[in-house]
């Protein structure tokens, strides 16, 4: 069972102010030319990120597999806050299993493509969008990173571009 992030929950209001304001990339067009050292097969850039009114270490890291363009992920960490990711997405992998006392069935299992955040329990609660429910826009969007990454940027009020 995984357990509850101690820091969000503690820190829920600061949680709630660093996902919701504007954040803007150091760089602005993004490459990723670094190997993942645990990972030969995988790609990866952390780009540091400066939130509007939150003085924070924050940093955007990007992770693509070569042999596999559909998979990547995207994460938003800020290690004043919490050592583990406070905003991701992720396009592929295992489905994710919300924890979440009266959870809809139907929200219990979400399938990749899915976003995660907090809940103020501390709870990870994985979600998709309207735009990763409809499967013509989930196709455009994991066949498209830079695509994909504007959307995860519109969810996290973040400003960058994919290159």
């Amino acid at each position: 069972m995984t357990k509850n992030n101690k820091e969000i929950k503690i820190h829920f209001d600061k949680y709630e102010k660093l996902l919701a304001g504007e954040k803007n990339c150091e760089k602005k067009i993004i490459i990723l030319d670094e190997i993942k050292k645990n990972h030969a097969d995988t790609r990866l850039k952390s780009v540091k990120v400066e939130h509007s009114t939150i003085k924070m270490d924050v940093e955007l890291l990007i992770e693509s597999k070569i042999d596999d363009k559909r998979n990547f992920k995207f994460k938003l960490r800020a290690t004043g806050l919490t050592g583990e990711p406070f905003f991701r997405f992720d396009s592929d992998g295992l489905s994710h299993l919300n924890k979440t006392p009266l959870i809809p069935l139907n929200e219990l299992k979400v399938d990749t493509p899915h976003f995660h955040k907090f809940d103020d329990e501390g709870r990870n609660i994985a979600y998709q969008t309207d735009s990763l429910k409809d499967i013509k826009i989930r196709e455009i969007l994991l066949n498209d990173v830079t695509l994909c990454m504007a959307h995860y940027c519109g969810y996290a009020n973040k400003n960058c571009t994919l290159s």
